[in-house]
């Protein structure tokens, strides 16, 4: 038995006693008083937000063993990364919410309530995909998870949520931190087409450094800087050296007792040497974001912001070359009154261009191009009215027209009702689009998808959906522990699929996007969070999930139908000590339309041990996956990573 293998089951040996240890408390947790913004625009205590929200705080970010957003969600019920690891650079295409892929765009992911892109450093593809870790967890104060049809507010791709990535604040007064972090894991082998292939140098490394300052210029003025460098090898056949170096600053000012003012800028850096089976891949991110907030009463805000957003890309493999960029451009106002004491209306006019400008060199065949501005000119509604003290009512209207495919609406109704003190029902229903992706509509030519051509298709119709959501929560012990449950149905008219053509372009088969007459995804999602005293708590989370291409009456691919997690954990502050540790079930799934190939059901467990070090300093040992689990992943397409063990330490100053 190796090194590794022992460090494993001495942290699981470590953990195992302290269950025993939770102790009797009258204090209340104040996570109920979180205040979100996400589901609705405007502020809410996470107590009372009328639309169901989830959030992943800094606290449960540092508690967790997560080191990509991907993996700070894996515990949410109904978000899914059956086949996403918790490592820089690895694909996060795969990652779900209620059965549709983020990927595709059935979800929309937002940084501080901005839309971005985001390809190889964020887990992507290309032109094509939205992955989610897009930033450092180092950079994040809280990821707001809002879910069922957020069309109202948001537009496209917000079929079945919405996830919010919200950086850190400018703090309070001059204070900063620091980290570094070195850790190891190994690359499973693969089993393709009854073929096994062992990765070379299976053993490999990862690391990251960041560092943070921020403060007050003045009475009214802040600011906050922040860097992160990050490392991996990756999981491919052979090491990829990925890097990403993060710059983020910000700045506030209180402008006068009635105006506020807001400035950000980001750069990010990637570089994938070894990219993939082969090649290379550069990426550089830039964002500018400015606002405004002007409150000339107590019962009127208006909010003025926009934002610049460019994601540079050039990558090269044996196959192809793609290289291009993707924009975005957007400003927007919205206004919020409160017409009465128990009425507050919310409503905002928006523009925005998404600018692509994209080639593809397909080695031996033509290239492949793209050059659009594809502009959206949206206004929406929302109010929110409290009826008999107990019953909020949020009806909602947006009104977008897409410079592609003209006037769409979409209606949303929402409500949350206090059955008992402790006891709150929330419903909506609602109607969302997506707009079909660059790579389904605007290609000139077919590109090379090894080991065959797609085409685009310009006849495409934007996919629309009706969206239903009833849930159930309630408290025990002013908020201590807190119980959901719920259920939810979405569905979905001309789903984008791909499909053979019965040609051959090149040499190779082509396939062509199509639409299907509809899909459908339902399920039910229970979560339980129990702080059993300040130091002991313990969260769990169940989902099932039922799925079906209407058409071929056949189950989506890569959704579990059964998805458990539970993740304990325990603070022994006399010593400066704590530990946690999460495992999460998952049932078998399809990997292929035709249902005729599968992931096994898998478990894995990972677990965690820090001790403080004074008062401005923690040590922390990681260890993902502390049984060498190979995720149910024999005979697919992905390398899997196993053991991985973390070695940190934090400072804050």
């Amino acid at each position: 038995m190796g090194l590794k293998t022992v460090a494993a089951f001495v942290i699981i040996g470590m953990i195992c006693p302290a269950w025993a240890a939770a102790e009797d408390s009258e204090e209340s947790v104040t996570r109920l008083d979180e205040i979100v913004v996400t589901g609705t625009r405007t502020e809410h205590t996470l107590k009372d937000v009328p639309v169901e929200t989830v959030v992943v705080t800094r606290e449960d970010i540092e508690r967790s063993n997560a080191q990509t957003v991907t993996d700070a969600l894996k515990t949410i019920p109904g978000f899914s990364t059956a086949v996403v690891d918790d490592l820089f650079g690895s694909w996060t295409a795969m990652a779900r919410m209620r059965g549709l892929n983020f990927n595709n765009g059935y979800g929309l992911v937002l940084i501080d309530g901005q839309r971005i892109h985001g390809t190889g450093q964020s887990g992507a593809h290309g032109e094509y995909a939205v992955g989610l870790n897009q930033i450092p967890v180092s950079m994040i104060e809280r990821i707001e998870v809002v879910k069922g049809p957020g069309s109202v507010l948001y537009g496209s791709d917000a079929m079945v949520g919405v996830i919010n990535i919200i950086t850190r604040k400018s703090p309070a007064k001059d204070s900063g931190g620091a980290g570094v972090s070195y850790g190891w894991y190994d690359v499973k082998e693969r089993v393709n087409n009854g073929v096994t292939t062992k990765p070379n140098d299976a053993d490999r490394n990862l690391s990251e450094t960041y560092v943070y300052y921020g403060g007050r210029i003045s009475e009214r003025s802040g600011y906050l800087m922040h860097y992160t460098h990050e490392y991996s090898e990756n999981n491919y056949l052979d090491p990829a050296d990925y890097t990403r170096d993060s710059v983020m600053a910000k700045f506030d000012t209180r402008l006068s007792d009635q105006v506020d003012f807001w400035g950000k800028g980001e750069l990010s850096k990637f570089d994938g040497a070894g990219y993939g089976a082969a090649g290379t891949f550069v990426e550089n991110c830039y964002r500018l974001s400015a606002g405004m907030t002007w409150k000339p009463s107590t019962d009127h805000i208006v909010n003025l912001k926009g934002y610049h957003y460019v994601d540079d890309f050039d990558s090269e493999s044996s196959s192809s070359h793609p290289y291009g960029n993707i924009n975005y451009d957007q400003i927007e106002v919205q206004y919020t009154t409160n017409l009465t004491a128990n009425q507050l209306i919310t409503t905002g006019a928006e523009f925005q261009r998404q600018t692509i400008d994209y080639l593809i060199d397909n080695t031996g065949a033509a290239r492949t191009t793209v050059l659009e501005d594809v502009d959206t000119i949206s206004v929406y509604l929302q109010d929110e009215l409290t009826l008999f003290q107990d019953l909020v009512v949020v009806p909602g209207v947006r009104y977008d027209n897409h410079s592609t495919f003209g006037d769409s609406f979409n209606p949303k109704f929402s409500l949350m009702y206090r059955l008992l003190d402790a006891t709150t029902l929330r419903a909506s229903v609602g109607k969302s689009f997506k707009s079909p992706t660059i790579r389904q509509l605007y290609y000139d030519v077919p590109y090379y998808h090894s080991p065959f051509y797609m085409k685009s298709n310009p006849d495409l119709d934007p996919e629309t959906s009706i969206g239903y959501s009833l849930g159930i929560e309630q408290w025990f012990y002013d908020g201590r522990i807190v119980l959901n449950a719920g259920l939810y149905r979405n569905d979905v008219k001309d789903m984008v699929v791909t499909d053979v053509s019965g040609e051959t372009y090149n040499g190779a088969d082509l396939y062509v996007y199509r639409n299907v007459e509809e899909a459908m995804t339902q399920g039910i999602e229970c979560s339980a969070r129990m702080q059993f005293s300040p130091s002991f708590l313990v969260q769990a989370s169940y989902a099932y999930s039922d799925t079906e291409n209407k058409e071929t009456g056949k189950e989506l691919t890569l959704v579990p139908k059964h998805e458990f997690n539970l993740s304990p954990s325990y603070d022994y502050d006399p010593l400066g000590i704590g530990i946690s540790a999460t495992l999460s079930w998952l049932s078998k799934q399809y990997t292929d339309s035709d249902n005729t190939a599968e992931l096994d059901s898998y478990m894995v467990v990972d677990a965690k041990v820090y001790k403080t070090l004074g008062s401005a300093a923690k040590l922390i040992f990681e260890a993902d996956n502390v049984f060498d689990s190979d995720k149910g992943d024999k005979t697919y397409y992905f390398y899997r990573t196993g053991r991985t063990f973390i070695l940190k330490l934090d400072f804050a100053f």
